[in-house]
This record gives structure tokens, sequence and C-alpha cells, in this order.
């Protein structure tokens, strides 16, 4: 059983990078936040009101993703009508137009398939080894550049099925296109504030670095338009600490319908207001699923071969010998080498790879132990080719790395039609 959580700050919110601050820097913080950050304050709260250890207590979180809930009036009946969009990190794939004045322009790279073109040639280029060729867009002149964005399901599932190509091209729906794949301004703003370290014990400055700023993010809620966070958690019922308690799933759930429903999230002690509701994560994405050939879950790297999480049991993703699959990150992925790397261990051959930055990630565990990871960003997308006939099959909770940053490496994959 899964519960979805939709947080909704009362004011700023800071979700730090991982990368080492020092007093009197300036602290920007990132967007999306990672996964671990909600997963450690449900957790937390989990473990505060039933006085537990709370690192294993989650099983599985889906997200965070951004939820956009829309007013419309509606003349002919008198009353207001709402609708619920849930966003994902844009495909990286997905580039917009550089000037401002043609800001309504998207297009998508696709992978380079004319080798002879010069320009590209290996020895001219940095290129990876391991990487086969690149994508590029030569559909026109047009000046393009990556951009942090976000993609509603129904344009999700247009990509997944090679059609969103026509719909961005389509100039005479550039309503529609703006509503489904929105930039990262059209969700939040920067709240840039001064922060200072206070010695409490003579009210003053702590020392000259003791002041710093920070720029923190800020959710856009207008009458007709908000934005709120998204995950949903599948609770660990088997966990040494849970079983101790002799609560099942309903006691759970109770403890977070009790009041005050508030949680302390992210950085520089920040708090949120939370609602909760009983639904699948998987039925709220159905429609993606009913794409041919399209699978989601966690993913994982085991002894040169590739594992998929949640457990199904019986459930094997069959690749054979020469067919292409398309990999999308939908939360951060974190892994101990070169994705390329391991995917050639599992008998794959990265034909592209497209990623916005790389991402300094770090984990601070309930025994004050620090974890940190380099990790790509959420709408990384890869395609590769299976140079032999290749089983993904279904993983299990016990399998998962004891210290993971949980949440991350949640993809779609979908096997490309021969």
């Amino acid at each position: 059983m899964m519960l979805k959580f939709e947080f909704e700050p009362f004011d700023v919110l800071f979700f730090g990078s991982g990368k080492a601050f020092n007093r009197g820097d300036d602290a920007s913080s990132i967007f999306p936040p990672f996964s671990h950050t909600f997963a450690g304050a449900i957790s937390k709260k989990l473990a505060t009101f039933l006085n537990i250890e709370s690192s294993k207590v989650i099983k599985y979180i889906y997200g965070p993703f951004v939820k956009r809930l829309t007013e419309t009036y509606n003349e002919e009946t008198n009353s207001c009508q709402k609708k619920e969009t849930i966003f994902f990190s844009i495909p990286s794939n997905i580039y917009t137009a550089r000037k401002e004045d043609n800001p309504n322009f998207f297009c998508i790279l696709k992978p380079l398939e004319n080798r002879a073109l010069k320009l590209f040639f290996s020895k001219n280029t940095n290129k990876p080894d391991k990487i086969s060729t690149f994508c590029v867009y030569t559909k026109d002149e047009t000046e393009i550049e990556p951009f942090t964005g976000f993609i509603s399901i129904e344009y999700l599932k247009h990509w997944l099925e090679g059609s969103l190509e026509n719909k961005l091209s389509n100039t005479n729906i550039d309503i529609e296109n703006k509503k489904n794949i929105i930039k990262l301004d059209e969700i939040c703003q920067n709240d840039n504030r001064i922060g200072i370290k206070i010695n409490h014990r003579d009210g003053t400055v702590e020392k000259k670095s003791g002041v710093y700023r920070v720029s923190f993010k800020k959710l856009k809620i207008e009458p007709a338009e908000k934005f709120s966070f998204v995950v949903w958690v599948e609770f660990n019922l088997e966990d040494e600490n849970l079983k101790k308690t002799n609560l099942g799933y309903e006691q759970i759930k109770a403890i977070f319908e009790k009041s005050p429903r508030v949680l302390k999230v992210g950085g520089e002690s920040r708090i949120v207001s939370y609602k909760i509701e009983e639904v699948s994560f998987f039925d709220e994405i159905k429609d993606l699923l009913k794409v041919e050939n399209t699978f989601v879950g966690f993913l994982k790297f085991e002894n040169n071969n590739l594992l998929i999480f949640p457990e199904f049991p019986g459930k094997i993703i069959e690749i054979q010998k020469d067919e292409q699959i398309q990999i999308l990150f939908l939360t951060h992925g974190v892994f101990d080498n070169f994705l390329p790397d391991l995917l050639d261990k599992c008998g794959f051959r990265t034909i592209t790879m497209t990623m916005n930055s790389c991402l300094n990630i770090t984990l601070y565990s309930s025994k004050n132990t620090r974890f940190f990871s380099k990790a790509i960003p959420a709408g990384t997308v890869i395609w590769a080719i299976a140079e032999k006939d290749i089983e993904i099959s279904s993983g299990n909770i016990s399998s998962l790395p004891i210290n993971s940053f949980i949440g991350s490496n949640l993809v779609l994959i979908r096997k490309e039609k021969t």
C-alpha cells in the first residue's frame, strides 16, 4: 500500500546540492530537490512519534514531482473547475530557443545517424569511447540550448510514443505546448535573503564570516494557478524497528493524519504542510504504462546484470540482440561507475546520452555519517542497443544497498520497435 504526500510550503524552501558550504559563502538552492530529502522528513516524523530508529522505515519513495492546480471559471455553470496535472523533469533531449524573443520554441534532439559528418569525428571531440554518437538538431538553424523544465504526463506519453516532435513543430498549438511544458521560472522564483550566525551566549555575530547570503526557492502561488510537491511512499513493514511497535499500515497512516500536518523539509529549518491520500504511484502514471514495451522502476546494476525494482513476480523484460532501449531518469541517478561502462558490462552498447549537468549529492545518516556521491540529474536520457539477448529481471528489497540514496535511479525503460 502507498501513501501519496502533497507538500505546500508556508514560505521559501532551501534544498542543498551537496556542495561544501563555508560561512561567508553564497548558497543557492537546487531545483528539483532530491528524493531522500523528503524521505528523511517523512521518516523523521514517524521515528519521533514512535521513538525508533528511522533509517529503514521507508521501502520505496517515488518523486518528488511537481503538481500544478489550475482553476478556471465556467460562466455557463457559474462554478470553478479545478484541474490537477503532474509534471516530471523534462527529458534532456528537449531544447528551447536561445534567444528570448522565441520563448515558445521547443525541439527534440535525436541520435546522429549520419556519421560521415567530419565535424563529429571522435578525434575532434571529447566524446567518451563508450558512447557511439551524439544527439543533434538538424531541422533548421535555430540557436538552441538546454533548460531546466518540466513535462506533463500527457506530453511525456507523446515523447515515449515518438509523436511529441510533431506537436512541438505545430505553431498552431503553442498554447497547448506551453501548458504541458513549463520552465523553472514559471514554477518558482529565487528569493535572496541574508543569514547570520549568532553567538547566542554574547548575542553577537559569531565572526566575520558569520554573515552569508542564501538564495531560496519560492513556489509560485497565484489565484488561478499554484504548484506543490508530490511523492508516493511505501513503508517497509518488515523493518525490525516497526515490527517491535506492532504497527501496521493503517496505524502508520493514522499517525500522519494527526494534526498538525507539518514537516521540516530541506535546509534552514523550513516548514511545509502536507496532505495525504491512499493511492498508488503506478495508478497515477497508468497512461504512461499503456505505451507498448514501457516499464518503470528503480534501476540497479549487480553482477553484470540489470535489475529493476520493485519486484513483480515472474516479470522479466526480454531484450533481443540488436533491439534498442531508451532509458529516461525520472529521479536523479547514483551509480558507482560511468553509466555507459555499466551498460557495456551488461551487454549493451550505448548509442548516445544526454544530460544537462552533473550533481553533487550528500546524505547524512541518523548515525551522523556523511555519504557523498556524484549524480546525474532527473531527465537524463540514454539510448542503448543490445549486443546479445538480455533479460532485465525484478529485484527485491533485500538486494538494495544499505546506504543507498533512497528514491534515486527511478527510470522509464522503453523497448523501441524494430
